[in-house]
Parts: structure tokens; C-alpha cells; sequence
């Protein structure tokens, strides 16, 4: 399964009113119920993930593997959404990118999970509108997402 993965909102809440802590490494500490939830639904050897977050380009990939090892998170297959979008004035959408690297690489729906709190994605087509766990920026990946993604997963 290929992951569509957000950090803000996600694995960790998107709340202005409240700071994110960061770690020593200098980015932030993961929800412990964003990582237990992932953790519950990922498989490591066989799932991949496609870091869809604006954050993606701060860091190198093996960086990035990193960062979620030393919050206990094992990915084998990590990769980051390519810029593959034609940008028009610069204005696209979490949609737009989405959509672009699911053409661009010629995924096919039903091996897709989309993990992300931005409100665009409610405009996917509906098979894969049928993919997505949208969450709560507030409160980001949570047990309440739990139910939703074995649904998509049949896990």
C-alpha cells in the first residue's frame, strides 16, 4: 500500500493556539497517538510511504527516515510528492499535488491511502475521496481515525 502521508495536522496538531514541541533534532515530536495509530495499520517491509507534507523538502530522504525511526516509526519505502504539478501563478493545492504524482507515476487507486488534514482533498474524485482519512488539525492522526483506515486496508 502506498501512503500519502502529511506531518501538520497529522503527526502532529496543526492547533495556532498551542506550540508543537520539537525534538533535539530540531523538528517536532510526534503525537504518541499519531504513532501508535500509524504503527497499528503500517507494515514497514511491504507499505511505502510518500511524504506529502510542505515540510518534505527540509530534508533529505534518508533524513526523513530518520526522523520517524527516532519516533519509534520504521519505513522501509520512503519517498517524497514530486513537484510534477504545472504551476499556474504559483496556486495549486494539496489536491493538485496529489493527483499529480498519482498520474505522474501511474498509481492505481486502490493501492492509495491518503493521510491528511487539508480541506482540498474533499474535491478528489470519489474513488479516491473513498481513500482518504482526512483528520482534525487540532487533534492530527488519532485511535478515532483507527476504524477508517482498516476499512480502506481491509487489515
Amino acid at each position: 500500500m502506498i501512503f500519502f502521508l502529511d506531518i501538520d495536522g497529522v503527526m502532529v496538531h496543526a492547533n495556532p493556539h498551542r506550540q508543537v514541541a520539537q525534538a533535539t533534532d530540531g523538528f517536532y515530536v510526534f503525537s504518541r497517538a499519531a504513532v501508535e495509530t500509524f504503527n497499528t495499520i503500517f507494515i514497514a517491509e511491504k507499505d511505502q510511504v510518500i511524504l506529502s507534507s510542505s515540510h518534505r523538502s527540509r530534508y533529505t530522504i534518508a533524513e526523513w527516515k530518520k526522523i520517524f525511526r527516532d519516533r519509534d516509526i520504521r519505513i522501509d519505502s520512503f519517498t517524497l510528492l514530486e513537484d510534477v504539478v504545472a504551476k499556474v501563478n504559483h496556486r495549486y493545492t494539496r489536491k493538485d499535488e496529489i493527483l499529480g504524482q498519482i498520474v505522474h507515476q501511474a498509481l492505481q487507486t486502490e493501492e492509495i491511502v491518503i493521510i491528511d488534514d487539508d480541506k482540498s482533498l474533499n474535491e478528489l474524485p470519489q474513488a479516491l475521496k473513498s481513500r482518504l482519512v482526512l483528520t482534525s488539525p487540532y487533534s492530527g492522526l488519532t485511535e478515532k481515525n483507527l476504524h477508517i483506515l482498516k476499512t480502506i486496508l481491509n487489515r
